[in-house]
Parts: structure tokens; C-alpha cells; sequence
């Protein structure tokens, strides 16, 4: 069993991997192949220890608006 370090992002056999990820314990023929095809490399004990940190990205948020109160229904009293 290897891990292995994602060099290319590609679908694998449990869903899509992106550069970065860590697979942990793939067996040798498989890791072989995919070494091949040049979509991964051997993982460092360090990346394995340190596991796939996905990137960063805030999440935009609209902009509050400056009268929160809802205006007075014209029909109110009907």
C-alpha cells in the first residue's frame, strides 16, 4: 500500500481529486498506473501527516441593506 500526492486534477475512482489531495493506501498496481499516466507521486510522510488543506475562499456576502424595517402596508386598515 502507497499514498500518493494528486498532481493533476482528475476523476478517480471515488469521485473527482484535486491537486494537492493525499491518497492514503492505494494498492501498488493501482498507484503504478496512475504514476504512469503522471496524475500523481509518492506522498512525503510529512504531506501525509500534514493531510489536503483545501484552498481558501471567503464567501461574498451581500451588502446590508440600510432601511431594515419593511415599509407600512398602504391597506392596513381595510
Amino acid at each position: 500500500m502507497k499514498n500518493a500526492f494528486v498532481l493533476v486534477d482528475h476523476l478517480g475512482d471515488d469521485g473527482t481529486v484535486t491537486v494537492g489531495m493525499i491518497l492514503k493506501e492505494l494498492s501498488v498496481k493501482r498507484f503504478d498506473h496512475l504514476e504512469k499516466r503522471g496524475l500523481i507521486r509518492e506522498a512525503t510522510s510529512e504531506e501525509v501527516k500534514t493531510g489536503y488543506k483545501p484552498p481558501f475562499t471567503a464567501e461574498k456576502t451581500a451588502p446590508t441593506p440600510s432601511n431594515k424595517k419593511a415599509p407600512e402596508p398602504a391597506n392596513k386598515g381595510a
